[in-house]
């Protein structure tokens, strides 16, 4: 009789193998908004996949679906994206150009940058009440916290991923020099 694991077994493999993190949904109440917005505001590749759905990319094939709704919309502040930027310097102008465009992209709510959990970062609410992060990241963002131990010893020990980007960015600087 086989055993079913739990998937935290040495050598088990997840219950349901994917391929890979391919997108996540945030929905609006306004598409034609939506994408003036997101290709104006951040920059973003967008396709119109239907008469209520748009699909939105950045650097990367990990897509965001955008989906127009009937109802009120609503996301909290832990279902936000990030949007990576290298310098606190990059943070502070899109906080600035955020602030002059707020009224034109609809955008609701806006916090200041702060240090925080090892990055420099400020949020936005958009029209739809999505909340999107702003903040400064190496290249491979968050990927780092792979490489470290289970259940935050490491992360805890590492000042919560403080440094990472001036690390980042001395490595840069001996590699260019």
């Amino acid at each position: 009789m086989s055993q079913a694991h739990t998937g935290s077994e040495a050598g088990a493999g997840p219950h349901i193998k994917v391929g890979f993190l391919s997108h996540g949904t945030v929905e609006t109440r306004d598409l034609a908004r939506a994408r003036k917005f997101y290709e104006e505001f951040f920059g973003f590749d967008v396709r119109q996949t239907s008469k209520i759905s748009l699909m939105l990319r950045l650097n990367s094939t990990t897509t965001i679906a955008c989906v127009q709704t009937r109802g009120p919309t609503k996301a909290g502040l832990y279902s936000h994206f990030g949007l990576d930027m290298e310098t606190r310097e990059q943070v502070d102008a899109a906080y600035e150009t955020a602030k002059k465009l707020k009224d034109e992209y609809g955008i609701k709510k806006m916090t200041a940058p702060v240090d925080q959990h090892g990055t420099y970062a400020f949020y936005i609410v958009d029209a739809d009440e999505n909340w999107w992060e702003i903040l400064t990241n190496p290249p491979d963002g968050y990927s780092y916290v792979f490489d470290l131990e289970e259940e935050g010893r490491s992360w805890n020990e590492n000042e919560r991923g403080k440094g990472r980007i001036e690390k980042w960015q001395a490595q840069q600087g001996k590699e260019g020099g």
